[in-house]
């Protein structure tokens, strides 16, 4: 693994924006207008996401949810398969380079696993 992300869904972009720049002096290192990443100024591999909630309801009825960047997205989703893991969301090229694939973990947490497209 390269990384785990906390991610929490807001319905103020701005207001987290603020919060995670003014209050905690992180940098914003991503704005898609729909997610916000910020990183640690000394740190750069602590991170936190922020993603808009559109429906004001989040993903799987889930307030957080982890990103998890790991190595040959295939061999983890393969995995996944072979152990019966439950799937919610299908292994997907997105369209902003990253390779991902959505399971519930045993509590009902949604994990993001992912890697960056080349």
């Amino acid at each position: 693994m390269r990384r785990i992300v906390p991610n929490i869904y807001s319905n103020d972009m701005e207001k987290s924006k603020q919060f995670y720049t003014c209050f905690l002096g992180m940098e914003l290192a991503m704005d898609m207008g729909w997610i916000l990443t910020f990183v640690s100024k000394e740190n750069k591999t602590a991170q936190i996401s922020i993603f808009q909630n559109k429906e004001n309801k989040p993903l799987n009825n889930s307030v957080i949810f982890l990103s998890i960047e790991v190595f040959d997205i295939d061999k983890w989703y393969e995995r996944a398969i072979q152990e019966k893991i439950e799937i919610i969301y299908p292994i997907t090229n997105e369209n902003w380079g990253v390779r991902r694939f959505f399971i519930k973990d045993p509590n009902g947490a949604t994990i993001n696993l992912l890697s960056h497209l080349e």
